[in-house]
């Protein structure tokens, strides 16, 4: 009986502390790799590692690590996501959580820590950039590069502002928005065509602050100068990073021309951020887009390959890019409102947030273009079939 009732007290003690306690047991993230998807609603160490991460970013402002998945840590991965130029849908998948993942491992304690950096295999110069802070821009000046450089494992690569290695800032001038009701950062970015980041460290405020009516904001404006082609056929090999995706801005119109039949057809870029989401403009466009494919895509069995990549070329503002598409139209259903939740999206995508911003174009969903450098926006990878497709088209 002794024995029982000294049980019942520590059974009852151990009660009463997780009661008492509450907040989720601190974790220490410098070693954590997050591997879950996380949405709202999921528990667990990760969403503590998660939030501690925001927090330390200035994201997350609750008062203490829950471990919970709540609205604040959605508004809270959505901030973080928008200053990241990612999709800001309030999930840590796994392009969020990669981002995150590289956060969490911070420099790596090996001979890589000082000046130099020795490729790893996997490596892009983005890669590198991210991993250590720094601009691709600077990284190509201190590396004598290109954006159509190509490393490889074993190199050495010099990290600008290490030991005293600097170059340069890139050239920027900035123009003067104030702020009306309704701004908010992400819709400013879209607007000007650059990133939350860009504006956020132009103006030396988070991602998170808070704008009022009146606010003077200044806005980076990126002068990308034109590169030269082997010839009038091909296009500009632009890195995506620092310098396709300000080329071609979201909400700008383009032109794009199957590099192998010159057949060519519209576009809108609406949404991406490793690479560009571009829906047709008119129903005319998706007809002639498909219509290629359905030509030069069938497979034996008589079905055609939508994914398949194929040169392009991108033209924008006068300026002609080189690129790799695909017509698989996904995650999008054109006759629901754009952002709106749907319980069916093409491409195999089911239930979830419609990415479908053109209506009355026949085209339920997006497609994929991509650029030199670019990533896949559902592992953070770089398709190599698509860098094939960009460099033919850039003439390489």
């Amino acid at each position: 009986m002794r024995k029982t009732g000294i049980l019942r007290m520590l059974f009852l003690f151990l009660i009463v502390s997780i009661l008492l306690c509450g907040a989720a047991p601190e974790v220490s993230a410098a070693t954590y790799r997050l591997t879950r998807t996380l949405r709202i609603g999921m528990r667990g160490e990760d969403v503590s590692v998660v939030q501690q991460l925001l927090k330390d970013q200035g994201y997350f402002t609750y008062h203490q690590i829950t471990g919970y998945f709540g609205t604040i840590t959605e508004a809270a991965v959505k901030a973080f996501q928008k200053a990241n130029g990612l999709v800001a849908d309030g999930i840590v998948g796994p392009v969020t959580g990669g981002v995150m993942n590289k956060i969490l491992a911070g420099p790596s304690h090996n001979e890589n820590t000082g000046d130099v950096y020795t490729v790893q295999p996997g490596d892009s110069l983005w890669k590198i950039g991210q991993k250590f802070n720094v601009s691709l821009d600077k990284l190509f000046a201190a590396n004598g590069l290109s954006s159509s450089s190509v490393i490889y494992p074993g190199q050495k690569i010099k990290i600008p502002g290490k030991n005293g290695i600097s170059v340069p800032e890139p050239n920027e001038s900035y123009i003067t928005h104030v702020i009306v009701k309704g701004d908010t950062l992400w819709k400013l970015s879209n607007k000007y065509g650059v990133t939350v980041a860009d504006i956020t460290k132009a103006n030396g405020i988070s991602a998170s602050a808070i704008l009022y009516v009146g606010q003077t904001i200044k806005i980076p404006k990126r002068e990308i100068p034109v590169k030269p082609t082997p010839g009038p056929q091909y296009g500009e090999l632009l890195d995506w990073w620092g310098e396709a995706q300000y080329v071609f801005p979201i909400n700008a119109t383009a032109t794009v021309i199957d590099f192998y039949t010159g057949i060519s057809f519209k576009v809108v870029r609406t949404y991406g951020s490793g690479h560009a989401d571009v829906e047709p403009l008119t129903k005319e466009d998706t007809n002639t887009m498909l219509s290629i494919w359905k030509k030069h895509a069938r497979l034996s069995n008589g079905s055609v390959n939508y994914w398949a990549r194929r040169p392009v070329l991108v033209v924008v503002n006068g300026r002609k890019l080189a690129a790799s598409a695909t017509a698989a139209l996904h995650a999008g259903v054109d006759s629901a409102p754009d952002g709106s939740y749907v319980n069916w999206r093409s491409g195999d995508y089911g239930p979830g947030i419609n990415y479908d911003r053109i209506k009355g174009n026949g085209a339920d969903g997006h497609f994929d273009i991509h650029f030199l450098n670019s990533i896949r926006h559902k592992d953070g990878l770089v398709d190599n079939e698509h860098q094939a497709m960009v460099k033919i088209a850039g003439g390489k």
